[in-house]
C-alpha cells in the first residue's frame, strides 16, 4: 500500500511539472550564476573588492566561460548522463557562486566568474532540450516558454534582493545567492527524466545546410544587438540622459520586469502563428525597441524599449529553442541548439567589446542603439529566408 501510495504521489508531480528540472535549472545556470553579477557590479567596485576595469574583466570571463560550457554541451549531447551532467552543472554552479563571497582578488573572482558562465552553457544547451526532447510537438513551444521563464526570474529576483542583501556586506550577498542556488538544486535534482532525452534525432529537413545556416545567423545577431541595453541602457539614463542613477535603475527593473513574462508569452505567439514566423517577428520588434531611444528619450519612451528589449531576451531563447525542438530531437536537437548558442555567445563577446570601441571614440550612446537595431534587422531577414526554407511557420 506504501509503495502504492509513494508510485502515485510520484507521478502526480512528474504530471504537474515535468518541465520543473529545466527551469530551475535555467534560473540557477543564467538568472543567478550569469545575471546575478550585474547589479553586484558597481558594488565589487565601490567596496575595493576589485577595480572597475577587473571587475569587467571578470563579467568578460563569465562570457567566455559561457562559450566553453555551449561548446562542452555539443560534445556531450549523445552522453546518455545527461541528468548527471546537468547536476554537476548546477552543483559547479553553486560552488562558483560560493567562492566569489572570498574577497581575495581579481583572478580569483575572474576564475570562479569563467566556471559559472561554464555551468550556464552546459545548463542552457542540455537542460531544456532534455526535456523539450519528451514534450509533444504541440506542446513545444508554450514548455519553451515555460522553462526560460527561470531567466527572467533570475534578473528580476537579483534586482530586487541583492542590493538590499548588499546591506548586510558582500560575502553575505554572494552566499545567500548560492544558498538559494543550492535550494534550487537540490529540487532539481532527481527530476531529470530517465535519459534526459538522450534518444536518437530525427532526421534534418531537406534544404537543412544553407536554411541552418540562416537561422544560426538570425540568433547570433540577437546576441550582438541586446548589448546597447543589457550593457549601456542604464547608464544611458543616468549620465548620458543626466537622470540620475535611481532613473537608470528604474529603467534596468523595467528590463527585468519584460525578461520576466517574455518566454512564456513568446511561447504562446508561437503555439498560436509557429515558432518560425514567431522568431521573425521576434526579432523586427526587438529592432524597433532596441531603436526607440534613438527617436525619443522620454520616460515613457525608454521604459517601453527596455520593457519589450527584456521580454524578446528570454523570449528569443525560448522561441530559438522551440523552432530546433520542431527540426530535430535528443541529441540532434541538442547540437543544433548548441551550434545556435556557440554563434550567439561568440557574437555577444564580439559586439560587447565592438560596441565598448565605439562608445569609447563617439562619446555617445545613440550609435550603440543604432547599430543593436541595425543588427537584429539583419537578424529579421536571414530568418525569413531560414523560415522559408525549412516550410516552418
Amino acid at each position: 500500500m506504501a509503495d502504492e501510495l509513494g508510485a502515485r504521489r510520484a507521478a502526480v508531480g512528474e504530471g504537474l511539472a515535468p518541465w520543473l528540472p529545466a527551469l530551475l535549472a535555467v534560473l540557477v545556470g543564467i538568472g543567478f550564476a550569469r545575471f546575478a553579477y550585474t547589479p553586484l557590479l558597481p558594488l565589487l567596485v565601490e567596496r575595493d573588492w576589485v577595480s572597475a576595469p577587473q571587475a569587467a574583466f571578470a563579467g568578460a570571463a563569465n562570457l567566455a566561460g559561457y562559450l566553453v560550457g555551449a561548446l562542452l554541451a555539443q560534445a556531450l549531447a549523445a552522453r546518455p548522463e545527461r541528468g548527471a551532467i546537468l547536476n554537476t552543472a548546477l552543483a559547479l554552479a553553486v560552488v562558483s557562486l560560493a567562492a566569489c563571497a572570498a574577497p581575495l582578488g581579481a583572478l580569483w573572482l575572474s576564475a570562479f566568474r569563467f566556471l559559472a558562465g561554464v555551468a550556464g552553457g552546459l545548463v542552457m544547451v542540455l537542460g531544456p532540450s532534455a526535456i523539450l526532447s519528451r514534450t509533444p510537438p504541440e506542446a513545444k513551444s508554450r514548455v519553451s516558454g515555460i522553462v526560460f521563464a527561470g531567466v527572467g526570474v533570475g534578473i528580476v529576483l537579483s534586482g530586487a534582493l541583492l542590493p538590499a542583501l548588499a546591506t548586510l556586506g558582500l560575502v553575505a550577498t554572494w552566499l545567500a545567492l548560492a544558498g538559494m542556488a543550492l535550494l534550487l538544486t537540490a529540487i532539481a535534482w532527481r527530476r531529470w527524466p530517465d535519459g534526459a532525452g538522450a534518444s536518437v534525432g530525427g532526421e534534418m529537413p531537406k534544404r537543412a545546410p544553407a536554411a541552418i545556416a540562416l537561422l544560426v545567423l538570425a540568433y547570433a545577431t540577437d546576441g550582438a544587438g541586446f548589448i546597447p541595453h543589457t550593457l549601456f541602457l542604464s547608464d544611458f539614463v543616468a549620465r548620458g540622459l543626466g537622470r540620475g542613477e535611481a532613473a537608470g535603475g528604474l529603467a534596468w527593473t523595467a528590463f527585468g520586469i519584460g525578461a520576466l513574462v517574455g518566454a512564456p508569452l513568446s511561447g504562446l505567439v508561437a503555439t498560436r502563428i509557429g515558432a518560425g514566423r514567431a522568431l521573425v517577428g521576434a526579432l523586427f520588434v526587438k529592432a524597433l525597441a532596441v531603436a526607440l531611444p534613438l527617436v525619443s528619450t522620454a520616460t515613457a519612451a525608454i521604459w517601453l524599449s527596455a520593457l519589450v528589449a527584456g521580454a524578446l531576451t528570454p523570449g528569443m531563447v525560448a522561441l530559438a529553442a522551440g523552432l530546433t525542438a520542431s527540426l530535430a530531437s535528443g541529441p540532434a536537437q541538442a547540437r543544433l541548439f548548441g551550434t545556435m548558442t556557440i554563434a550567439f555567445a561568440v557574437a555577444q563577446a564580439a559586439g560587447a567589446y565592438a560596441l565598448s570601441a565605439l562608445f569609447a571614440a563617439s562619446g555617445s550612446h545613440l550609435p550603440l542603439f543604432a547599430a543593436g537595431a541595425a543588427v537584429l534587422a539583419v537578424g529579421g531577414v536571414a530568418a525569413i529566408g531560414a523560415v522559408r526554407m525549412l516550410g516552418r511557420g
